[in-house]
Formats: C-alpha cells, sequence, structure tokens
C-alpha cells in the first residue's frame, strides 16, 4: 500500500468519524422534536379533561419545550457542517453526468478537478467568513479581538463574548457553534484539497487508447 492509499484512507475514516458525530445532532433534533410534540399533546390532553387552570397549577411543563426550534436549528446544522467532508470525499455532491458517456475518460477526470477545485474554494471562502464572524468587532467597539487577545486583556474579552450575538428565544451565545462550525469547514476545506490532490493524480495517471 502506497503512501498516498493510507494516507486517503486516513482521510476516509475522519471524514466518517466526523459525520458520524454529526449524526447525534440529527438524533438530538429528532428526540427533542419528538419530547417537544408529546408534551404538547399531553397538556391538551390534560388541558380538555381538567382546564387549563389546571395544568398551568400543577403541570407547568407540560408544554411544548421552549426554544425547540432555535435548538433543532443548531443540531441539524451541525449535522450538515460534520457531514460536509463526508460528501466531499465520497463525491456525494449533486452531479449532473447526462453527458459523461460522450465525453472521453480523461475529459470526465478533468472536470471532476474542475468541480474538486470549485468545492475548495468555496470551502475556503466559507472558512474565513466563519472566521470574522468568530472575531469581527463588538458594537461601539473599534479594537480588534485579535488585538485583545495578544494583549491577554481577559476581561475585555470575557466582556466581548458577553456582547457577542445571542439567539432569540434563550439567548445563548453564538460564538461557540462559530467555533464548531469553523472546526468543521477547516475540516471540510482540508479533505476538499485532498480531493483535488486526488483528481489531479486520476488526471495525470495513464489512460489505455480503449479508455481515451
Amino acid at each position: 500500500m502506497t503512501l498516498f492509499m493510507r494516507f486517503e484512507r486516513a482521510m476516509i475514516r475522519f471524514s466518517a468519524g466526523l459525520a458520524l458525530l454529526g449524526g447525534a445532532g440529527l438524533i438530538f433534533a429528532v428526540l427533542l422534536t419528538c419530547v417537544s410534540i408529546l408534551f404538547k399533546l399531553a397538556g391538551r390532553l390534560f388541558e380538555a379533561l381538567f382546564g387549563a387552570q389546571w395544568v398551568v397549577e400543577t403541570l407547568p411543563w407540560l408544554r411544548a419545550i421552549l426554544g425547540e426550534e432555535e435548538l433543532v436549528s443548531l443540531g441539524v446544522a451541525f449535522a450538515l457542517f460534520a457531514a460536509l467532508p463526508w460528501v466531499m470525499i465520497q463525491r456525494g455532491h449533486i452531479k449532473v453526468n447526462l453527458f459523461e458517456p460522450v465525453f472521453t475518460a480523461r475529459f470526465n477526470k478533468l472536470l471532476d478537478l474542475l468541480g474538486d477545485l470549485t468545492l475548495a474554494i468555496l470551502a475556503y471562502l466559507i472558512m474565513t467568513r466563519q472566521w470574522f464572524l468568530i472575531f469581527k468587532k463588538a458594537r461601539g467597539s473599534n479594537e480588534p479581538f485579535v488585538d485583545i487577545l495578544l494583549q491577554g486583556d481577559l476581561e475585555q474579552i470575557a466582556s466581548r463574548l458577553r456582547d457577542a450575538q445571542e439567539s432569540q428565544i434563550l439567548g445563548l451565545p453564538l460564538w461557540p457553534t462559530y467555533i464548531i462550525a469553523e472546526l468543521c469547514v477547516i475540516a471540510f476545506f482540508a479533505v476538499a484539497c485532498f480531493c483535488v490532490l486526488r483528481s489531479a493524480r486520476a488526471l495525470a495517471a495513464p489512460t489505455s487508447a480503449r479508455a481515451q
């Protein structure tokens, strides 16, 4: 087994592990939705039997989970970001191959290379955008976050994090979600760069006359 094949196997295992970890986000979203629906149905049932006032006084928690939409969106978003490297390395993205049988094998390999290169560029753009969301200036502050971090001003750092964006319903800080998404996108970019290398190797490899 060559060094490239070992590296490819390692990238596949890494992407699969990250995708499986992201599956926990979907499981969380499904369970949370089911529990919220059951609570809502149970609340309506008890209201019909004993009245709304009795439910509010006796079982105040028997209602739809507060912030369910936000928590579900976070779980699904984590699953989507975590699945990006796996989809990339398995070529699972949408592909229109209507004319693939008409083209030569080498031209199809060239199209694969261009597709992987385009996705690598998109991964880079998403990665830099996420970086901006993490370290962008707070409202009313002209000092960049990186400068504060290098100065070691922990009080100012904590203040900036407290003043950062929050979710509308639960008031959850959003900067940790940006960091998790950034880590997933970094993995996506690394895998995309490897896919570009893989496609370039396939294009440079000799092909038989029949395949051409």
